[in-house]
């Protein structure tokens, strides 16, 4: 059977058509994994909002206890819990023990948990609030222009954004989390944690 000829002008517009297809349906499939994945199960978790979709987290810079700096990109391949943090901030306060534990609850499932604080004076206001409150397992790190916070959407303290390892927000937290609870590390493993095999 003989089929007709296409001209350029048609069979260029139908293949860029077709690829736009292929490629909406790989990430469609891929975003219902994740969401999938971080279904909210739990009563314990409903400080959690899942994203309608998952959406690329913007590169941002964050200033280490060295005064060097760290960038998102620099955890390609982990999922991050990355919490904005103040120390005049009382339900900051409040988390921040738990974050610390958690980080070290998290360190074999290839997850980083970040606290940045937006304090003004820096590294040095972080500095003395982990000395005093025995925060041992977070690296202090400072957002003191609040440039990362307003690239990322930050409107009131504490918020946390849940990104997985392919640096897509899968769910934010906006206030207070109960980051002790056993349904909460669960939680973080499922959704962006590595995969068991």
């Amino acid at each position: 059977m003989n089929l007709p000829r296409m001209s350029p002008k048609i069979w260029f517009p139908l293949t860029a058509l077709l690829f736009v297809g292929v490629i909406f349906l790989i990430y469609r499939t891929l975003a219902s994994d994740d969401q999938a994945r971080c279904v909210l199960d739990d009563p314990s978790l409903k400080a959690i909002i899942l994203a309608k979709t998952p959406t690329a987290v913007p590169e941002i810079r964050l200033t280490k206890d060295d005064d060097s700096h760290i960038q998102l990109a620099d955890f390609e391949g982990h999922g991050v819990i990355l919490n904005f943090w103040a120390t005049w901030c009382a339900p900051c306060v409040r988390e921040m023990p738990e974050l610390d534990a958690l980080k070290k609850t998290l360190k074999n499932d290839g997850i980083e948990v970040l606290t940045v604080s937006t304090d003004r004076e820096g590294i040095p206001a972080i500095r003395e609030f982990f000395a005093r409150n025995a925060i041992s397992n977070l690296q202090p790190l400072s957002d003191a222009k609040g440039e990362a916070a307003r690239a990322l959407g930050i409107r009131g303290l504490p918020t946390t954004l849940i990104i997985n390892a392919d640096g897509l927000e899968v769910a934010r937290i906006v206030g207070i989390h109960d980051y002790a609870s056993a349904a909460s590390a669960a939680y973080f493993r499922r959704c962006i944690g590595k995969e068991k095999s």
